[in-house]
């Protein structure tokens, strides 16, 4: 019924927009094609995978089970509000509530002890180097520097945004660290690597 629904409604605003009928007739057996096949996409995935995406829609399903990670982390990043307990005082942390907090969790630590404040700073610290890396990127005058930069930034801004996101709830919980901030030796030398190549390729614009 639900699927009969979607399929009506997405016909009626298909009609509405009047895009040319090729397109239109794409978007919708597109759309019908894919709905159908998401069964099989579902069954595809392993439990453990379906457990991740179920418990992002209801974390409260399980939550001494699946999402008694990201309950935790709601937890800590909410009791340390805009300035944090204290350096030292996060009762999630120390209590061992919060699981692998030394890496896939470490801003919600940072949130629960520092504050949203110190979140938001290293957000835009973040975001500023990102940023600097893709001008770098245009300014570069061969092509090869230019597309490991785009790269490098890529890899930096993914991170971010996917730790950051599920430490939030945004989207399921995934195992990608911090760069610079979360334990984990490959990962950090990696991210110390790519630094240092970007430092290198950034004078390549200039004479």
């Amino acid at each position: 019924m639900a699927f009969t629904i979607w399929a009506i409604v997405l016909g009626v605003t298909i009609f509405i927009a009047r895009p040319k009928t090729i397109m239109s007739f794409g978007l919708f057996f597109g759309n019908i094609f894919i709905g159908l096949l998401s069964p099989f996409l579902w069954n595809s995935l392993t439990s453990y995978q379906q457990n991740r995406i179920l418990t992002f829609i209801n974390p409260e399903k399980d939550p001494l089970g699946a999402a008694y990670q990201i309950i935790q982390s709601k937890t800590a990043i909410g009791s340390g509000g805009l300035f944090g307990k204290g350096w030292g005082d996060g009762t999630q942390t120390h209590l061992k509530f919060l699981p692998v907090q030394e890496s896939d969790f470490i801003l919600s630590v940072i949130g629960e002890e520092l504050g949203f404040i110190t979140i938001f700073v290293i957000l835009i610290v973040f975001g500023y180097l990102i940023v600097q890396i893709m001008k770098q990127s245009y300014l570069s005058k061969d092509r090869f520097s230019s597309l490991a930069l785009i790269g490098f930034a890529t890899i930096f801004l993914s991170h971010v945004f996917v730790n950051t996101a599920m430490t939030v709830g945004l989207i399921p919980v995934k195992g990608l660290p911090f760069p610079f901030i979360s334990a984990g030796g490959s990962f950090l030398i990696a991210c110390y690597l790519m630094f240092g190549l970007i430092l290198k390729l950034s004078v390549n614009y200039s004479d």
